[in-house]
């Protein structure tokens, strides 16, 4: 895969996360395979390992974020875009992480306005289901935050 535009995860996956860099991977990983998560985490440390807790706390259905991180993620319903430089055409929901994701995507910032007055940082796309977010860190993408975007895709908040 170009390393300027490598997915990890689901072609057709309905959320695509933008992420800036890449983590490493060996050969022989699958996005498939049933220790996929764990393996990803154990190569990258736990630097990958609050990325994917992120992800999963955005977009599992219920709110079992934990199971859903190490057993689904990046299996049926998310993918991850690297150094995108174009949104995934496949997918429904677009969440852009981090300012060097938005700057890779062109994304005009006058077409975005906050998901609600408490969101620090997480705005929407003024006609289309793309979300501009902070990187995926806890210092600046807390629980609460998380919450409020939780809310803004119609799945409930996990606290």
């Amino acid at each position: 895969m170009n390393k300027n535009n490598q997915i990890i995860g689901l072609d057709n996956a309905k959320i695509c996360f933008y992420l800036p860099t890449p983590p490493v991977l060996s050969a022989d990983w699958s996005h498939t395979a049933p220790s996929a998560i764990q393996n990803l985490i154990q190569i990258n440390g736990n630097h990958w390992r609050k990325i994917l807790t992120i992800m999963a706390k955005i977009a599992v259905a219920d709110t079992n974020w934990k199971g859903y991180r190490d057993e689904l993620l990046l299996k049926q319903d998310e993918s991850i875009l690297i150094n995108s430089h174009q949104l995934n055409p496949n997918a429904s929901v677009h969440i852009v992480c981090g300012q060097l994701s938005a700057q890779h995507l062109n994304l005009p910032p006058n077409l975005f306005t906050p998901i609600s007055p408490t969101a620090n940082y997480v705005s929407k796309h003024a006609s289309q289901a793309i979300y501009l977010c902070p990187y995926l860190d806890y210092r600046q993408f807390p629980n609460q935050q998380i919450d409020l975007l939780r809310v803004a895709l119609n799945l409930p908040p996990l606290s």
